[in-house]
């Protein structure tokens, strides 16, 4: 095994195998011109939601693990930023200013990607070219503009000692009885409502229905992120949670506080993304740090220990497991990937206005 990286002389023949904790890469001529350009950079710009991806924490260990799969130190600068639509908006702003982006990389979900599509915003990366070892083609979205890289399973997140009663929620139906008012909340934006209202899952008539009785339950709103409030036993339960994975987080994974319990009958796998800017400053850098987020230790340091949540179309993951559990269940979940959205138009703004159903508590 090589103990440093070779790039710039590589024949086409050759290859040379890195070690990288877990998991060994193998530096093709395509990645090692991506390997040497990175180094020309300089460094990974990133900007997030604290939450995401671990915030400053996952950079740290990111730049670790970074030196340790590809030989040389990439500093990555990381900075916060708002939730991943303002974010997307702003990232769109730029690109047509002609300005740089303000960030190498974008993590975000279907619903904020797919219109930033059509725009032109992102980078075409041959991501299985890249690491055949580890990329899975399912992986790769969007004629190649974007890589899974972790998947939510949104449920109820609910305080284990407080809100037992939740292990009794089968359906959505089950969240209507009389003896649950006030003792749960929801999102003010209805996350992961929006399924609902696609046409062959439930339609418009039927998830309005349901979320107007649904508000005259609940006790108030709470947004995505207050998992600390409902482990404190200030709120019993949100309904749903965007992620469903904090109870796996190394600040809550084996303390018995919180849980996250799925309904089956809007049991769903949301995938969350990495994409490269066009007009990102270090483009090169950007790949770099990709391809670092779905290796065994980027999804295991990062995704996994700070997010509770790794992709589970690699077999080796967490939430592999997760979904098979649920399956054994008899439980299927809708996909919401980024063909999915694509098919099912106008449910952003369908959910929209069914959240104004909400937002009056």
């Amino acid at each position: 095994m090589k103990r440093s990286v070779i790039v710039a002389c590589l024949a086409a023949a050759l290859s040379v195998p890195v070690a990288a904790h877990a998991q060994s890469v193998t530096i093709t001529p395509d990645l090692a011109k991506v390997i040497d350009a990175a180094k020309k950079e300089g460094k990974v710009v990133l900007r997030n939601a604290p939450t995401v991806m671990g915030g400053p924490d996952g950079a740290r260990i990111a730049q670790a693990g970074i030196k340790a799969m590809f030989g040389f130190d990439l500093p990555v600068e990381w900075s916060p930023a708002a939730a991943f639509g303002p974010l997307g908006a702003q990232l769109l702003q730029e690109f047509q200013a002609g300005a740089p982006s303000s960030t190498d990389v974008y993590y975000a979900t279907a619903p904020q990607i797919v219109p930033l599509l059509d725009k032109g915003l992102f980078q075409t990366v041959d991501w299985v070219a890249l690491e055949p070892q580890r990329v899975l083609p399912a992986m790769v979205e969007a004629d190649k503009h974007a890589l899974r890289v972790s998947v939510a399973l949104p449920g109820i997140l609910f305080n284990v000692k407080n809100a037992a009663w939740v292990n009794g929620i089968n359906t959505t139906d089950d969240l209507l009885k009389p003896d649950l008012k006030n003792k749960y909340v929801t999102t003010p934006f209805l996350g992961g409502f929006d399924v609902l209202l696609a046409d062959d899952v439930w339609g418009v008539p039927k998830a309005r229905a349901f979320v107007e009785k649904m508000a005259q339950q609940i006790s108030g709103l709470l947004p995505c992120g207050g998992q600390d409030r409902v482990a404190s036993g200030e709120f019993q339960a949100l309904v749903i949670d965007c992620a469903g994975t904090w109870q796996n987080t190394l600040k809550f994974r084996g303390l018995g506080v919180i849980d996250n319990h799925v309904i089956a009958d809007m049991a769903q796998r949301r995938y969350a993304y990495l994409t490269v800017p066009k007009n990102a400053p270090h483009p090169n850098a950007g790949i770099l740090f990709t391809l670092y987020m779905i290796s065994h230790d980027g999804q295991e340091k990062v995704m996994w220990d700070y997010f509770g949540q790794d992709v589970d179309t690699l077999p080796d993951s967490h939430m592999h497991q997760a979904v098979a559990e649920l399956t054994a269940k008899g439980i299927k979940t809708i996909d919401v990937t980024m063909d999915w959205w694509r098919s099912h138009p106008g449910i952003d703004k369908a959910n929209e206005e069914m959240a104004k159903l909400v937002a009056g508590r």
